[in-house]
């Protein structure tokens, strides 16, 4: 006796065939909002206190009075600089993703890229670390901080959360991708040029500026991920 037996494997007709091998462009949107937020954050902590007026340092107690009449932008620039790392996340990791897909495993780009983006959102989430002691701290009519704690913490969120210095090593290694036929020239060659900024600019020292090289770097390469990319979306 012989027994035959048949599997049949059904594929739903309404969903496309090809729909698991084709990844969205959600990580890639996630990018672009990072970097309008990266650019709200960097603003919100600039107006949030005032360590110098009209170029000249204030004394420790005109600061934390600054800090006092800012409560409401201290709270707006830890949501955006909170939501500005939450978006950076999957922005790293689908880079990481597509660049490995056109460049194989064994390319070292792909980290680059990735720890480029990762490495700038534990940066900003440094940058917001102090905020809750100095929210509490400064508010109300008898502030619980120290004046001279206080000057510090703004100087702190004046400074950490615009470091975007190793957005310059995904600038880089979008160049590098560039170099080797996995992204459109415009795309590497304008990360190449702004990532070699924000480096330049950390090496100097003025890091806080790259803040802004490194945000514009972050929406452009989010934009053309999204909308440009001639890879596999």
């Amino acid at each position: 006796m012989t027994t035959h037996i048949t599997t049949e494997q059904r594929v739903r007709d309404d969903l496309p065939q090809d729909s698991a091998a084709r990844p969205g462009r959600g990580w890639a949107l996630a990018g672009v909002a990072a970097g309008l937020l990266g650019f709200a954050t960097t603003i919100l902590s600039a107006e949030a206190g005032a360590a110098y007026v009209d170029g000249k340092v204030q004394e420790a107690d005109g600061v934390i009075a600054s800090l006092n009449g800012h409560v409401p932008q201290l709270i707006a620039f830890h949501v955006v600089a909170t939501l500005t790392v939450l978006a950076l996340v999957p922005f790293g990791v689908g880079l990481h993703r597509r660049l490995r897909a056109a460049l194989g495993a064994d390319s070292l780009v792909p980290g680059v890229a990735a720890f480029g983006i990762l490495g700038t959102a534990l940066v900003v989430l440094m940058g917001t670390a102090l905020n809750t002691e100095f929210i509490f701290g400064v508010a109300g009519d008898t502030p619980l901080a120290v004046p001279e704690a206080a000057t510090v913490f703004n100087h702190w969120i004046a400074t950490v959360p615009w470091v975007w210095g190793l957005t310059g090593l995904t600038g880089w290694a979008l160049f590098r991708s560039w170099r080797q036929g996995a992204v459109r020239a415009w795309l590497g060659i304008a990360a190449g040029v702004l990532g070699t900024l924000s480096l330049l600019l950390t090496v100097v020292p003025l890091q806080y500026m790259a803040g802004w090289t490194g945000s514009v770097m972050v929406v452009l390469v989010g934009l053309g991920l999204a909308f440009g990319d001639r890879g596999a979306q």
